[in-house]
């Protein structure tokens, strides 16, 4: 009985150890906004430009549990110990959480940092989200100036994917990318799909 009991035991002392680490792992950086030339932010409130105000970084929850983040930061270099924000709450499967350059300059603000805002260079940058230990990462993506441009996007298409495209639907690319808009807080979606009339799909087989 002793045998049985010490089994159980160390059964659920694995799980409590694993489970955080695999439920971290579903939290990806989904879709980046380095180069703005639009008004992107809905939470300064002002509709007007600010190119730093108006970078943003969306994170997404790629898993099938939700993940409390709290505590979790961004920083926009591997070496960089600027922390550039800090999460709360907790994200659940297919939610996203989308960071704005405001909310990042207000966050140093109170949290006695520099105020950079976001600070993506647009010549190329590598964004990484850290746990709550703050020195675990738990995901990274780095970008050059060829990957973006004014108010196109780096992204994952479809989300969470390993795929990494130029979302450039507002300006278009060359060589293009997937052809759609940027979409903070929302899915990415691939090129889009020529659509053929049926009568000329039927004259082909005349």
């Amino acid at each position: 009985m002793k045998t049985v009991r010490l089994t159980v035991v160390l059964v659920l002392l694995l799980t409590l150890t694993v489970l955080p680490g695999s439920a971290r792992g579903q939290i990806v950086l989904n879709e980046l906004m380095p180069d703005p030339a639009s008004d992107w932010s809905p939470t300064d409130g002002d509709e007007v430009y600010d190119s730093l105000d108006d970078e943003w970084v969306e994170v997404f929850n790629a898993g099938s549990e939700a993940v409390d983040i709290t505590g979790w930061r961004l920083r926009d270099a591997v070496s960089d110990s600027s922390w550039r924000f800090g999460f709360s709450g907790v994200l659940g499967p297919g939610d996203f959480f989308v960071v704005f350059g405001n909310e990042a300059y207000e966050w140093e603000d109170a949290n006695g940092y520099s105020k950079n805002g976001l600070s993506m260079n647009n010549t190329g940058d590598t964004i990484t989200l850290v746990s709550a230990d703050h020195t675990t990462v738990v995901d990274l993506v780095t970008y050059e100036g060829g990957d973006i441009g004014d108010d196109r996007a780096w992204g994952r298409v479809p989300d969470g994917s390993p795929n990494w495209e130029c979302i450039d639907g507002l300006n278009p690319a060359t060589p293009p990318g997937s052809g759609t808009p940027p979409t903070p807080g929302g899915p990415n979606v691939g090129a889009p799909v020529e659509t053929i009339a049926w009568a000329c799909i039927k004259a082909l087989y005349r």
